[in-house]
């Protein structure tokens, strides 16, 4: 337990507050202000100066700048890609039919985003899936969602505990309502995949391969993702290349390449705190980040490079696939040791 400075019988100083107050110095925030901040939550000033004083000359805090300058300077080298790359704002391009080494060689090996039409228009699935045929063919199974997801601000951050077990008929009835009262409550995701992957196996019938694009070991693979209208998710990063394919419905979603990624507000994990603000598509202003748009109908599907920043919003009810099991190298995440740390 820390120990504790109390000021007047108010709140106390503590090893949390110095934790904040370091964290603020290096973050670049101005001592005076910093100290003026703190004591308004009722702890003496003078008392906030000394600590903010006995922080700024410890040797652990000297370290902690080097290693923030360090920091600055690849944010300086992610800042040069930046400006070098191709403009990270906008529509993001649209290619038909584009063979898949044109496509591995101008977007997955150049980390830049496209929207891919042309590649499944022979899929069974185009065609059949629907809600009434989903109602008709897998309505009795027991499929997996995320359940009340309105009850809870950081829902995403979250999932895990808004994991549910619903039948498929009651979701259908959901998903129906929503096209008439839009809503965010619930969302079949890829999260939801182990469990999911079985329940509807004979909805995978419908799908096939894409040849040069995805490894198929074992079949076409994918993951379903099926919402309402008003699904929104918000901000995050993933951690391999993601081709998200539409089925049915359409989907808008907003990019920020991975360069800008201090601009991003990233405070934990995966997740940005801009949350769920759409931000605006267009060049940024130096604390917005430039962001790229991109709206999915049926057949069309988004490459979205690993680290790439998005939100997706359902602009229907949406039936939609994604898959990470490319035909070149995609594992980004055995290496990702900061999970927990940030």
């Amino acid at each position: 337990m820390s120990k504790m400075k109390k000021s007047g019988g108010g709140p106390a100083v503590n090893d949390d507050l110095r934790r904040e107050i370091a964290e603020a110095l290096l973050a670049g925030d101005d001592p005076a202000r910093l100290a003026q901040r703190i004591a308004s939550r009722g702890i003496g000033h003078a008392l906030v100066v000394s600590e903010i004083e006995r922080a700024r000359k410890s040797p652990y805090l000297a370290a902690g700048e080097r290693l923030r300058a360090r920091l600055q300077k690849r944010d300086w080298f992610l800042a040069n890609y930046a400006k070098l790359a191709p403009p990270a704002s906008g529509e993001v391009p649209r290619v038909h039919a584009m063979p898949a080494e044109t496509f591995y060689a101008d977007h997955y090996a150049a980390h830049r985003p496209v929207v891919l039409t042309g590649l499944v228009d022979h899929w069974a699935a185009l065609k059949r899936w629907s809600l009434d045929d989903f109602e008709a063919r897998v309505g009795d199974a027991e499929v997996r969602v995320q359940w009340a997801r309105d009850s809870d601000q950081d829902y995403e951050r979250n999932s895990d505990a808004h994991g549910a077990v619903r039948p498929f008929r009651e979701i259908i009835a959901r998903l129906r309502a929503s096209e008439t009262a839009p809503t965010n409550d619930f969302y079949v995701t890829a999260n939801n995949h182990t469990h999911n992957r079985d329940a509807l196996a004979p909805l995978y019938g419908d799908t096939g391969p894409l040849p040069g694009y995805l490894a198929e070991p074992g079949g076409p693979g994918g993951f379903l993702w099926i919402g309402p209208k008003g699904t929104i998710t918000p901000w995050h990063h993933d951690l391999t290349n993601n081709l998200l394919l539409q089925i049915a419905g359409r989907k808008r979603v907003r990019l920020v390449s991975s360069h800008h990624s201090a601009l991003m507000r990233n405070s934990r994990h995966c997740f940005s705190d801009w949350g769920a603000q759409p931000l605006e598509p267009g060049p940024g202003d130096g604390t917005r980040p430039p962001v790229m748009i991109a709206d999915l109908g049926p057949g069309e599907a988004l490459f979205i490079p690993v680290g790439w920043w998005h939100y997706v919003e359902g602009l229907d009810v949406t039936i939609g696939m994604s898959f990470t099991n490319f035909a070149r190298d995609n594992d980004f995440w055995s290496h990702y040791s900061t999970y927990g740390a940030v």
